[in-house]
């Protein structure tokens, strides 16, 4: 009897965009835009990070912030 080795297969997770969405609309994130916000987290209620979000850092930073204040209020799950 010998041990066959199973390959585990890696998914690389893809970017929801290439470029930064605020950068092209111009904008900032919002805490009272919950909607918008909760594209940029995951199942779990995490944030994603910036290769996965396609956010600039600055929108990041701010992302993050916003999404802590929402949390706050009870707009998004933690």
């Amino acid at each position: 009897m010998s041990k066959q080795k199973q390959k585990r297969k890696i998914v690389k997770e893809r970017p929801l965009s290439t470029k930064c969405l605020f950068c092209e609309a111009k904008t900032t994130p919002s805490y009272k835009d919950f909607e918008t916000l909760s594209k940029y987290l995951s199942d779990r209620g995490r944030i994603y990070s910036r290769e996965r979000s396609g956010a600039c850092s600055k929108h990041q930073r701010k992302l993050a912030q916003e999404v802590q204040r929402a949390r706050f209020l009870a707009l998004l799950p933690y």
